[in-house]
């Protein structure tokens, strides 16, 4: 009947004008609390590099969107923003539930590292991981049992973790004001919110991707000293992981 389909797109108007103005009720919130707070605010991403992230969720999907970006006038390196992704090949079984063409919405922050490390993620018991992000390796146990209980760490190589998470870190994110999940490649750390969070949260996650960066343990670095941007010492990234001994030519030169 004619008038049912009018009721349907009469209904699907009222929930995308209502979600429509959601969204720029929390785009105002987020730039007057960002001008409160002397941080900066654009709808649109400002920052290209946010579309080469290290993270499976960049390179296995399609279209990601990046908006309402947030950063720190003096340091723009750190920068919180929402990102939505259309799922493009298929996730593992840590991702249960999520299949090919679903969108994948999160709010995250991103800081980068002074070191290079295997995948290494710390995601709180019992709470869904909203990037869909595969946990690599294995479950690593450390020696704070409060930690155990309330987080699962997975690690490619168990001395990263060990390494990033001293007491002191173990400590901090135990008292984490908000509780995201923290994904580590390479020299980026994300975090991981569910989508849409209020503008005060939206904040205080840049802050606390700041914090964990500027707290990462020093025997961090020099167990993962920061990949080369080129040279010889490069081809030992392409081998999937870090060594001290020679790579590529200077391997040949070596020998």
């Amino acid at each position: 009947m004619w008038w049912i389909a009018g009721l349907a797109a009469l209904a699907s108007a009222a929930v995308g004008i209502w979600r429509t103005r959601g969204a720029n009720a929390r785009q105002r919130a987020i730039m007057l609390a960002c001008w409160r707070a002397g941080m900066r605010f654009a709808v649109l991403n400002p920052f290209p590099d946010l579309m080469w992230l290290p993270f499976p969720i960049f390179a296995n999907a399609r279209r990601p969107r990046v908006t309402n970006v947030v950063w720190d006038r003096r340091d723009d390196a750190v920068r919180g923003f929402d990102l939505a992704v259309a799922v493009a090949v298929p996730l593992d079984e840590t991702a249960p539930g999520i299949g090919i063409g679903d969108t994948l919405t999160m709010t995250c922050a991103v800081a980068p590292l002074p070191f290079t490390s295997p995948g290494l993620s710390i995601v709180a018991r019992g709470a869904t991981d909203p990037s869909g992000i595969p946990l690599v390796g294995a479950e690593v146990r450390l020696e704070l049992d409060t930690f155990n209980r309330q987080f699962l760490v997975m690690a490619a190589d168990a001395r990263a973790a060990t390494a990033f998470l001293d007491q002191r870190m173990m400590r901090a994110l135990l008292h984490l004001p908000v509780r995201a999940s923290i994904h580590v490649r390479e020299r980026t750390l994300l975090l991981v919110l569910p989508p849409r969070r209020p503008a005060g949260e939206v904040l205080l996650l840049v802050q606390t991707a700041k914090v964990l960066a500027r707290s990462v343990p020093p025997v961090t670095a020099s167990l993962y000293p920061p990949r080369p941007e080129e040279g010889p010492h490069e081809d030992r990234w392409l081998q999937g992981s870090w060594s001290a001994d020679p790579a590529g030519s200077e391997a040949a030169d070596a020998g």
